[in-house]
């Protein structure tokens, strides 16, 4: 039998969501309670796979101790992983720097006895039973104040539980990550370094996992629901669950449990787009990202690039005249469009520069004989360099002729030398 346990992290479960943009006072409050649920789907994921024990790596509140009514939907959880089987679920749980166990935190509801809460200070090491029978040991500590600057992954490096996988939970900054303040900070050979088999992460939002050694891991599994269109948020969100194999511990495998997806596309605009097409290309994206996201609700973010003759259209669009963007959320999963900007640029074209001008004169050159003759001496030489059997064939092995290669090379660097010019032109007096 194969045993497993899940590891989640950064669950910030009193955290309300960031900037919804245009999105309606109403549909955000939908939105933050599905948002919400994606802890009782931690909770059922842990249950589905039969899971041996759960660890939870710290900033399981957003604020201290959390409001009693956040604290109560969490003990619930607890509570429930507790009631399956004849012995419970059993769930180590550290705290980080977002919830730490300072002298004013105070936890509601009476203590359970498949939890164990991680103390500040030394290490604490716990042996499980797992569900076939055989042994692991998890180790943890927690945050005792906000900002922690200690290296805590070198007080486990003495730890040696004996026979069995060891675990270790800890929330930490692993490397220097410059998007997180450098709280626990720790180098990959501290982890390397010590007896544990996984470590299990917690603080940095977005998912890694780095193989350490013969089936030793260390891993963050990220935050369990996005909450923001930052780049850590937008992604995928959930846990991951670690098989456990004898001795030996599994390759982490990512569960999504999130009931909320963030995410951002970009929308490509063609110069000769009229509305219809920009607004035919946003429903394609819209509806890309609700397949992605499978039946969750999608928080989208587009963002127009490309050339047009007329950016101000496009710019009618992204301020939604007459609500031509109405329908949206309904691509969405009842989601929303929580951002959309234009970045397009004017597209001149050939004879919007002015004679005599320098992009005139640079276009000009481009198809000036100077050109086809430098395209002649590279094809002239390219059997020699490359062999003639690497020339490109069509489908009835047909190779082109000298001059046929030459007038198509010749198309294809001025048609491309003349877009990047022009991309570089919009902006200029040229």
């Amino acid at each position: 039998m194969t045993d497993c346990f899940v590891h989640a992290s950064d669950l910030h479960l009193d955290a309300r969501l960031g900037d919804l943009g245009p999105i309606e006072p109403s549909d955000r409050q939908r939105l933050a309670t599905l948002a919400a649920e994606a802890w009782d789907q931690l909770v059922q994921t842990t249950i589905d796979r039969e899971a041996s024990f759960l660890v939870l790596a710290g900033d399981i509140f957003h604020s201290g101790a959390a409001q009693f009514g956040v604290q109560r939907v969490f003990h619930e959880g607890l509570e429930r992983l507790g009631q399956v089987g004849p012995n419970g679920i059993k769930v180590f749980v550290c705290h980080g720097n977002h919830d730490p166990l300072a002298d004013d935190f105070t936890r509601i509801g009476q203590p359970l006895d498949n939890v164990v809460v991680f103390q500040s200070g030394t290490p604490q090491t716990h042996t499980v039973t797992l569900n076939s029978g055989s042994e692991a040991h998890v180790s943890g500590l927690s945050f005792s104040k906000t900002h922690e600057p200690d290296n805590l992954a070198v007080r486990f490096k003495d730890l040696n539980p004996g026979p069995g996988p060891h675990v270790a939970v800890l929330h930490a900054d692993l490397g220097g990550n410059k998007d997180h303040l450098p709280y626990a900070p720790c180098s990959l050979d501290d982890l390397k370094e010590s007896f544990v088999d996984y470590w299990a992460l917690g603080h940095i939002h977005l998912r890694s996992v780095t193989k350490i050694g013969p089936d030793r891991y260390a891993a963050y599994c990220g935050n369990l629901q996005g909450r923001s269109l930052k780049t850590s948020e937008r992604h995928p969100k959930g846990v991951l669950v670690v098989p456990i194999d004898k001795d030996h511990i599994g390759e982490p495998e990512f569960v999504a449990c999130d009931k909320v997806r963030f995410t951002e596309s970009e929308v490509e605009v063609e110069p000769d787009d009229e509305v219809w097409n920009v607004l035919d290309r946003l429903h394609e994206a819209a509806a890309s990202a609700r397949a992605s996201a499978e039946d969750r609700a999608v928080v989208l973010s587009v963002v127009l690039t490309g050339h047009h003759p007329d950016p101000e259209t496009i710019r009618r669009i992204v301020e939604n005249e007459d609500g031509i963007l109405d329908d949206l959320p309904t691509h969405l999963n009842d989601g929303g469009l929580a951002k959309i900007q234009s970045q397009v640029k004017r597209h001149l074209g050939s004879r919007g520069l002015p004679s005599g001008g320098f992009g005139a004169q640079a276009l000009e050159s481009l198809r000036s004989d100077d050109t086809r003759s430098v395209l002649e001496e590279l094809v002239s030489a390219m059997p020699s360099a490359i062999g003639p059997s690497l020339l490109p064939a069509d489908e009835g092995g047909r190779r082109p002729t000298h001059a046929e290669l030459v007038d198509e090379l010749f198309e294809d660097v001025r048609s491309s030398a003349e877009d990047l010019l022009l991309k570089y032109l919009v902006d200029g007096d040229a």
